[in-house]
This record gives structure tokens, C-alpha cells and sequence, in this order.
């Protein structure tokens, strides 16, 4: 580790200990021994007119920054890196690295304890890919990255680092059956649903770690054990979202269109707050399929939360009062789910199981595999 990081280094480990991040001695030493700012040697931060600057080693703020419990954006639109000196760009986030304390409860729920062999699907900057390798030795971690640009990159930086993964440009979705089987699958991308290609390419007894994308958010963190053709497990007490595979279906979020349409208007006693809760919100982005929110305040105006779908339905919530548009009532549909959420008792995530069935089916239930969640 250069000296000119190491102080930071050291701080960095110390506040992923603090908040319960590091409990493995072994993750410990990974995250010690992996420097961070090899595999970041640029990235996008972001501005308050939403466009984003290019930072760099060059920038005082860049050190810091690196070695921060943040989520790091070096891609936008799937084509742009960041170019220090340029100007501001406009864009969407499409390659990240992710949240160090994110990245060290994933790895952890894993449950290595050395030997495994295991799958990364989202190889990104190459960071986590040598975090394993650090742990298993390169030659039993195999990371698929759908993007070539960003996968020469990873290795790359990996190659600097000292580490030598298998890394391979593919569909993520698809695993990789030419290394197969794994005992483990850790996605640092969200999917839809969990493919049957993982299932299929980890062991019995493999354990599957994964976000589910949903446009509510609700961080849908979740490890399943694989038995046969099945996979089941709880989801993590910790929330974690990712950016979506790049084949993920989006909601439709057009302001434009709305401001023309008239919906039936009612009082609400539900606080659209409570899609930015842990547990309830958690439920609300699972069993509200196909939808995404979006908070804005029209100048002069109050405070509004809207909710969209593919379909152009949508939601608006100001105050007390909500008024819904489309084939769907999606607030009629929030508040169903978070009344069955508080008549279950207001369940913390934990308590919420995921079955991923032979047939592809995905089965959501509460404490026992036999209790439908909803």
C-alpha cells in the first residue's frame, strides 16, 4: 500500500469496523490489503444541478473521497467515463463502485471460509473481484462483466493491484457454465428475478447473494441456499440497491404527459415517507410491481411525491391528498400492502423469505417458506 494512503487506509478500515461491516478478520485483511484508489483512478461526483464533474488524483478532494464509505460512479449512459478538466456532464450512472460497507456485508453473508470457488457477476472497477481474490486466491474467482470497455479496465487495475481473477465479458444473467459449479454467487447488479443459470451453476448447499431490482427502491437484499433446482432464503437486515442489469424493464416517469391528464382525487392517511422506510418499504417495492417514484416541489408549490408505471399510470400525493391516473391506482395499491404489512405486525426485512421455484416462480413469504407474504 503506497504510504501516501496509508493513514487513510487505516481510518477507512476503522470505520467499517465501527459499524459492524468487518466482523471477519479475513474480510478485515482484505479491505486492508486492497487499495482502493488503483481500481478508482477517476470517477463522476455528482452536483447540485444534476450533471456531474470528473475527479482525479489531481483534486484535493480525491483521497478522501476514495477512501469514504461511498458509492463511487465512474460510467454514464454506458459510454462515458469521466474526463478530468472537462466540463460538467449530464448523464445516468451506469457503472459504479459500490458502498464499502455494502460490499463487506455481501461478501460476508457468503459464509466463506476458504477454498470456495465463486461467481461475481458485475465486475465494474475490478474492487470487489480482488477483495475475493484476496480471500480465495484469483484462480478460484471468476467475475463476468457485460461491458468490454469496462471490463479491459477492471483488469487492467487489476493487473496493477497484483491480483489475476478470471475475468470474462458476457451476459451476467447467463452466469458462466464453463467454470461452474460455485459454491457461491455474488451479483453487484440487481436483477428482476433471480435466473435459473445461477441456480443451475452453484453447487447444493451454494448460497446466492443478490439485489432484486425494483423501480421503488426498498433495497431488496437477499441470500438463498440452493438445493437442486431450487433456491431459497431470508433477505438481509441490511438494504442494498444496485444499478439494474442493463435488460431490466424501467417505469415510465413523464412529468410532461401528466400535467395534461385529471385523476380522481382523495385524502390518504398514508405519509408517502414510508417508501423511504426499511421494512415497510421494503414490502411496498416488492408488491408493487412495475412502478418507480419520484419526489419533486413545482416552484411556488408544496412538496409531491409521484409514482409511475409502464403502463402511464400514475400517482400524486401533496399533503393529505393523493389523485390517481390510469389503468392502475398505484397509492390504492401502496396502502393495501402497507395495511398487510402493519396487520402482520410491521415485520423488519429479515422476516421476509424469497423461494425461487424449479418452474421459475418467485414466492414471497413470512418467516416460514409455508406463509405467504401477501
Amino acid at each position: 500500500m503506497a504510504d501516501a494512503y496509508a493513514s487513510r487506509v487505516a481510518r477507512f478500515v476503522a470505520e467499517l469496523e465501527a459499524v459492524g461491516a468487518l466482523g471477519d478478520p479475513a474480510w478485515r485483511a482484505a479491505f486492508a490489503g486492497v487499495p482502493r484508489h488503483v481500481f478508482l483512478p477517476r470517477f463522476f461526483v455528482d452536483l447540485p444541478d444534476g450533471r456531474w464533474r470528473a475527479v482525479d488524483e489531481r483534486d484535493a478532494e480525491y483521497a478522501g473521497l476514495v477512501y469514504a464509505d461511498s458509492t463511487l460512479t465512474t460510467q454514464l449512459d454506458g459510454v462515458a467515463g469521466p474526463v478530468p478538466g472537462a466540463e460538467p456532464v449530464a448523464g445516468i450512472g451506469t457503472s459504479s463502485s459500490t458502498q464499502p460497507t455494502l460490499m463487506a456485508w455481501m461478501l460476508d453473508a457468503l459464509g466463506l471460509r476458504g477454498g470456495e470457488r465463486v461467481l461475481e457477476i458485475g465486475t465494474g472497477t475490478g474492487y470487489n473481484a480482488a477483495l475475493l481474490a484476496h480471500r480465495l486466491g484469483g484462480e478460484r474467482v471468476t467475475s463476468v462483466e457485460v461491458d468490454p470497455v469496462v471490463a479491459r479496465m477492471a483488469r487492467e487495475r487489476l493487473e496493477i493491484a497484483g491480483y489475476r481473477p478470471v475475468t470474462v465479458v458476457g451476459d451476467g444473467e447467463r452466469g458462466w457454465a464453463a467454470r461452474a459449479p460455485y459454491d457461491a454467487v455474488l451479483a453487484t447488479v440487481a436483477v428482476p428475478e433471480v435466473p435459473a443459470a445461477w441456480i443451475e451453476q452453484a453447487r447444493d448447499g451454494g448460497v446466492i447473494v443478490t439485489s432484486l431490482w425494483r423501480d421503488l427502491g426498498g433495497g431488496p437484499l437477499v441470500r438463498l441456499v440452493v438445493d437442486g433446482d431450487v433456491a431459497q432464503g431470508r433477505f438481509l437486515a441490511v438494504p442494498g440497491g444496485f444499478m439494474p442489469v442493463r435488460s431490466a424493464p424501467r417505469a415510465a416517469a413523464v412529468l410532461a404527459s401528466a400535467r395534461y391528464q385529471t385523476g380522481e382525487r382523495r385524502e390518504t392517511p398514508l405519509d408517502p415517507s414510508i417508501l423511504r422506510t426499511s421494512d415497510a418499504g421494503l414490502w411496498i417495492a416488492l408488491f408493487v410491481p412495475g412502478a418507480t417514484w419520484l419526489g419533486f416541489t413545482p416552484d411556488g408549490g408544496a412538496p409531491q411525491m409521484w409514482l409511475f408505471a409502464v403502463d402511464g399510470s400514475w400517482a400524486v400525493i401533496e399533503g393529505s391528498t393523493v389523485e390517481q391516473y390510469g389503468p392502475r391506482r398505484l397509492w390504492d395499491e401502496a396502502e393495501t400492502v402497507h395495511a398487510r404489512w402493519s396487520e402482520a405486525g410491521g415485520p423488519t426485512r429479515e422476516r421476509l423469505g424469497l423461494t425461487v421455484c424449479a418452474d421459475g416462480d418467485h414466492r414471497f413469504w413470512l418467516d416460514d417458506p409455508g406463509v405467504a407474504a401477501i
